[in-house]
């Protein structure tokens, strides 16, 4: 038996030895920080004096496996949730104020445990063979840009159905889903409602944005205000936000819409629905226009020159929410909202000469410009 904890060393070893008899004690997640959610306020960071104290403790009557040691990256969409009142999708960076970043770097942390460590065991003598260097390859122009309503059906064949479909169903795991249906008989829209939807869902009407409902907003009805002519189109782009892994609600994992759209008090019928797990990018024609306020891709192109291959981040300040891929590869979520305010790009995914960088964009708040700097930033 072992236990796992952040805190209070004693305390808890001496619960632990009701199990052991006699045994080994051990910490197996000794907690030295914590992960970030999107919106939590700031980024998490343990108290360095007092988790000091609690590892020496620890060494002095037992054993112990440090969670994190190293911080991490949840790149692409394989970022988990928490559930318990809300749903609190973790942010891209797993930094986890670990004892050693992100990007691999040593911290304060990490002489401090080193100083404790070597009260009980001898330290070997270690030569690091990677120097890791970090660059400002400075401020990136949008090139090219196009609307994602302009170019659906080049990522994605539609699927019809009397009833909207969750992702799952359609063989999808990650990324977004749009759900399209004519409004024929509806003269204009009041409310709205998602039934069985997660985790966010952008709402349009003749490609104009309606309304954004997030995770408990989706659990009631919407009061909206739209006029439109026959025919118009309804829109309703979902975001996976990422696959709850802890909790009670990890059995309640159909994304995009399970139930029904309930449209001024009544059910809304037929359907096509467009899965865009968006891992086909090189499919994008950027020449199929683009147009202010919609979901769209961002093209940028900068140069790299022999030997310059360095770790980065990418600043994406001043845009709203969406997720960033580097030649090809999904380097993970960006939100306006924070804590983090930069994307982690190991020197590896740059290439010698031209790199892609394509930024999707759901929320129609698009500066222009993004840049890549030398240090990490969560706020």
């Amino acid at each position: 038996p072992t236990g796992n904890f952040g805190s209070k060393t004693e305390e808890r070893f001496e619960v632990l030895k009701k199990y052991t008899e006699g045994g080994p004690l051990m910490c197996t997640e000794f907690w030295v920080g914590w992960f970030d959610h999107w919106g939590n306020g700031g980024h998490m960071r343990g108290n360095l004096e007092e988790s000091t104290k609690d590892l020496d403790k620890m060494l002095e009557m037992g054993h112990v496996n440090i969670y994190m040691f190293e911080g991490g990256t949840n790149f692409g969409f394989m970022n988990g949730s928490n559930y318990y009142d809300e749903l609190t999708p973790d942010v891209t960076s797993y930094d986890y104020d670990a004892v050693l970043t992100e990007a691999g770097d040593f911290t304060v942390k990490y002489e401090k445990y080193k100083e404790v460590i070597g009260k009980y065991t001898q330290l070997p003598q270690v030569t690091f063979s990677t120097d890791i260097k970090k660059k400002d390859y400075g401020a990136l122009k949008v090139q090219e840009k196009v609307s994602l309503f302009r170019v659906l059906d080049d990522l994605s064949t539609p699927v019809s159905n009397t009833f909207p479909i969750p992702m799952e169903k359609l063989d999808q795991s990650y990324g977004y889903i749009l759900y399209r249906s004519a409004l024929e008989r509806e003269q204009n829209l009041e409310k709205i409602r998602l039934w069985g939807a997660n985790d966010r869902a952008n709402i349009f009407v003749d490609q104009k944005p309606l309304i954004t409902l997030y995770d408990r907003e989706l659990l009631k009805e919407a009061e909206v205000k739209a006029d439109f002519e026959s025919g118009a189109l309804l829109d309703i782009l979902v975001e996976n936000m990422g696959r709850v892994n802890f909790g009670p609600l990890m059995e309640s994992q159909r994304k995009g819409i399970a139930g029904c759209v309930q449209l001024n008090g009544h059910m809304h019928y037929n359907w096509e629905m467009y899965t865009l797990p968006l891992n086909n990018l090189e499919k994008l024609d950027f020449s199929k226009g683009w147009k202010s306020g919609e979901p769209a891709f961002y093209r940028f192109r900068f140069q790299v020159e022999k030997g310059d291959a360095c770790d980065t981040f990418l600043d994406f300040t001043g845009w709203g929410k969406g997720f960033a891929v580097l030649n090809g590869f999904n380097l993970g979520r960006f939100w306006e909202k924070g804590p983090q305010k930069r994307l982690y790009i190991p020197a590896p995914l740059l290439k010698e000469g031209e790199n892609e960088l394509i930024l999707f964009e759901s929320e129609g708040k698009t500066p222009e410009t993004v840049s890549l700097e030398k240090e990490p930033l969560l706020e």
